[in-house]
């Protein structure tokens, strides 16, 4: 396929995959670019490629239509939120197929066999469940849809990275930041399975699609190739920042039992309220009521006539206090995702898209973390 010479159409070009996109389409001197662009503030990336920046939205049959003009490849980078993310691609394949696309690349992920792949699902081959997770099972869903179409005759691919990083990865700057705060700590020494998946791999995963006709039906996981763990990844950004190693470690057997102590629904629901209502933000808007800010400068002031230990006594009985040292976490308790993404031990296949695409990860693990060094410490997140 001569797609040097089609007009390309790409979604999600506002975000970090589709950026890229747009970045190396232009570098490999693709023809005509057009990219879907939801919310113009945050095109400044792709604004200055030399590429037409449509606006448009997933949801918006009409508007793609406009948007996708005569291209004739489609790189489906865009997401959504909840079933946004298989409305969204229901529409685009939809608009496609009367356009006469010719061929349509779908981004997934790996995420399509749950945030702890079960054992078993390290080939495309392996069976696809319900997950119980929204995002999980509808970027399954939107899998369906397009293996839908392409029955129905269009040639579409399929595409699972996993882990995708590089300069302007959240994967990086979220870590990064967490690090700085100290909530960062090993889940089982670190040992789980990773999968990264360097940007620019992928991307060239995507032309290597462009160029075989083989690729047409087919799904494909696309990683790294390495047996990259969670404590590789988070230590080298660690190592970035200059954080003293060893990390803090903690179980899953730790982590299970903290939140098995959590309260639940209802119990956590009044507390979280209590919360709220006491939270500085709260007042801070309750201050902006004159008759609010009348009514609680009056109780602060009568509150400061009072005698320390008697301050400490209505503070306690309107629940403002600190925790005690004891009641303190010594161990940052990671949040749900970050401990079902981490405790993951399948490292997926990357066999099927050697054997039928060729390809073969350009940038090592190393190579790729040593470039996410260079540019956060030019974009000063380091």
């Amino acid at each position: 396929m001569k797609w040097r010479d089609r007009t390309i159409f790409v979604t999600g070009a506002t975000g970090f995959i589709g950026g890229r996109v747009c970045e190396r389409l232009v570098l490999e001197s693709a023809g005509r670019v057009r990219a879907l662009v939801h919310s113009p503030h945050k095109a400044a990336r792709i604004a200055r490629l030399p590429i037409e920046l449509l606006p448009g939205s997933l949801l918006d049959r009409e508007s793609l239509r406009l948007a996708l003009g005569d291209a004739k490849v489609v790189i489906h980078c865009g997401l959504g939120n909840a079933r946004g993310i298989v409305r969204g691609t229901e529409n685009l394949l939809a608009v496609a197929a009367e356009a006469g696309v010719e061929r349509f690349i779908h981004m997934s992920t790996a995420a399509v066999f749950g945030l702890t792949p079960p054992a078993g699902s390290e080939s495309e081959d392996a069976p696809v469940h319900s997950t119980g997770d929204d995002y999980c099972d509808n970027k399954r869903r939107a899998e369906k849809a397009a293996e839908s179409m392409g029955r129905k005759g269009m040639s579409t691919v399929i595409l699972r990275p996993s882990i995708v990083y590089g300069p302007y990865s959240a994967w990086s700057t979220r870590l990064v930041q967490s690090l700085r705060q100290n909530t960062v700590a090993l889940i089982d020494g670190g040992r789980g399975a990773c999968n990264t998946t360097y940007v620019d791999n992928l991307i060239d995963a995507i032309f290597l699609c462009l160029d075989n006709d083989a690729s047409s039906g087919n799904t494909f996981f696309i990683t790294d190739g390495e047996a990259v763990t969670w404590g590789d990844f988070i230590r080298a950004h660690a190592t970035m920042l200059g954080v003293s190693v060893p990390l803090p470690e903690i179980s899953s057997e730790q982590v299970r039992a903290y939140y098995k102590q959590q309260p639940g629904l209802l119990t956590g629901s009044v507390k979280a309220t209590a919360q709220v209502l006491r939270s500085r933000q709260f007042r801070e808007m309750l201050m902006q009521v004159p008759l609010t800010q009348k009514i609680l400068s009056g109780a602060w002031g009568w509150l400061e006539s009072l005698s320390e230990e008697r301050r400490q006594l209505v503070r306690s009985r309107i629940g403002v206090r600190r925790p005690a040292a004891a009641e303190r976490a010594t161990v940052p308790i990671p949040d749900a995702v970050d401990f079902a993404t981490q405790t993951g031990t399948v490292f997926f296949s990357i066999d099927k898209a050697r054997k039928v695409l060729g390809y073969e990860p350009r940038i090592l693990s190393s190579q790729g973390l040593a470039l996410v060094e260079q540019w956060m410490r030019h974009a000063k997140y380091i």
